[in-house]
């Protein structure tokens, strides 16, 4: 009878431990926002280049931006949203800006490499275990890893690295990484976005200042 009672008290520490660790596994919230109010503030680089016929080589070109979004929720039902966007354009092309601003295209100017990136954490935010050393792949083949812990701006999240797999020159078989990310469980967009192309940084954006309430 002993010998029984210990063995079914020992069988239900085995089952509360295993669901203690069921419960512990944390998952992105991505594109979830919750708080009352909520402000993310980014910087954002572009790096590209030009052909300059004067003098006959491509010139890197880098472009800067601050992006500033403030969620605040006036009721159940409703959330106000305010974007700003901070960066310097040609006082030439000035106008055209101010239109595309006007049409809430104002996000066009700082380059689109990182909505291809972006929008693809959709397809395995919810399924990506935030546990270092976890990944997955996804269906375009691509592998996503999460590598370690890491703080930006205060927050602590997951670095994580999304690479596809390649051949080289001598038919080996390597990774090649397409982007970078910092992702906290109960943050819904990015801490950090780092886009490569051809082993190049193209795209960063950076949160600098994060607050909720």
């Amino acid at each position: 009878m002993v010998r029984k009672s210990l063995f079914t008290v020992l069988s239900l520490v085995l089952v509360l431990s295993f669901s203690s660790l069921v419960f512990a596994q944390e998952y992105w919230a991505w594109n979830s926002f919750t708080a009352q109010y909520e402000r993310f503030k980014y910087e954002i680089t572009s790096y590209s280049s030009y052909w300059d016929y004067e003098v006959g080589e491509d010139v890197p070109v880098e472009v800067r931006q601050v992006q500033v979004m403030e969620l605040r929720q006036k009721d159940e039902e409703t959330t106000e949203v305010t974007m700003a966007y901070t960066y310097d354009t040609p006082t030439a092309e000035l106008g055209d800006e101010l239109s595309l601003m006007g049409l809430g295209m104002a996000w066009a100017t700082g380059g689109g490499e990182w909505i291809g990136e972006f929008m693809m954490l959709g397809f395995f935010a919810a399924d990506l275990e935030l546990e270092v050393g976890s990944s997955m792949q996804v269906f375009d083949g691509s592998r996503i890893k999460v590598v370690e812990k890491q703080t930006v701006a205060g927050v602590e999240g997951y670095f994580c690295t999304k690479s596809v797999r390649n051949e080289d020159d001598a038919g080996n078989r390597v990774d090649v990484l397409t982007s970078e990310w910092v992702i906290a469980p109960n943050v819904g967009w990015p801490l950090l976005v780092r886009v490569y192309q051809d082993d190049q940084v193209k795209y960063v954006m950076e949160l600098v200042e994060y607050a909720r309430h």
